[in-house]
């Protein structure tokens, strides 16, 4: 694994404050340096393509195409580097898709930076898959399994949904968390149940975290 003090860094955020704010944070430790900034699948695919790369830094659902395509383009262009996912989602089941899928940690971006630095720093230097200690239900989480083929189909707010309910709530608390109508959120529930090939919501969710229904499905 690359030493950590000429790690080469990408990060890929849709959001140009944040990719600002990681350059400027991992700057000033003198261990990074930053080599790309994308701020979609796009641009991230073509800086993958054309620059050398130890460490990609990036959102879980990067503007252009589904959740974690940058995650599987790293794997495609850079086999070698390492990635670490930056989420807003406190989510078992993003957690579990992002490590599925290649990412080495899952991290919360409401974590202060002295806590992300360090955790960043680790996964270079090849610290065993991490995820954020504050991500809901984790103690619930058994060792990795993969996830259904068919949980890439899933669309972001379908992901959003399908976190939700493996917190146990129901369509009304949905809908009410997410700022969608109970009507949306059934039609959500019935395309993830499609696209998993699950019986029911209890069984996604069973599918998805590899436990029992009742540990997390109330309604």
């Amino acid at each position: 694994m690359t030493d950590q003090a000429s790690t080469r860094v990408l990060l890929v955020d849709g959001s140009q404050l944040i990719t600002e704010g990681l350059r400027l944070s991992l700057h000033r430790t003198h261990c990074f340096r930053v080599v790309g900034i994308a701020h979609t699948v796009a641009e991230a695919a073509r800086s993958l393509r054309g620059t050398l790369v130890d460490l990609v830094v990036t959102d879980f659902d990067v503007p252009g195409a589904g959740p974690l395509r940058t995650v599987r383009d790293t794997a495609q262009y850079r086999p070698s580097a390492r990635v670490v996912v930056l989420s807003n989602a406190d989510s078992p089941s993003w957690a579990r898709a992002a490590l599925d899928a290649g990412a080495v940690a899952y991290l919360l971006k409401t974590s202060p930076v002295a806590e992300l630095l360090p955790l960043i720093a680790a996964a270079v230097r090849g610290a065993p898959a991490t995820i954020d200690a504050r991500v809901g239900s984790l103690a619930r989480l058994p060792a990795r399994m993969p996830p259904p083929a068919s949980l890439g189909r899933l669309s972001a707010r379908e992901f959003d949904v399908l976190a939700e309910m493996a917190k146990g709530m129901d369509n009304a608390r949905i809908a009410q968390r997410l700022f969608i109508s109970n009507d949306t959120v059934k039609t959500h529930v019935k395309a993830i149940l499609r696209k998993l090939g699950a019986r029911d919501r209890a069984h996604a969710v069973a599918m998805v975290l590899g436990e029992s229904s009742e540990a997390f499905v109330t309604t």
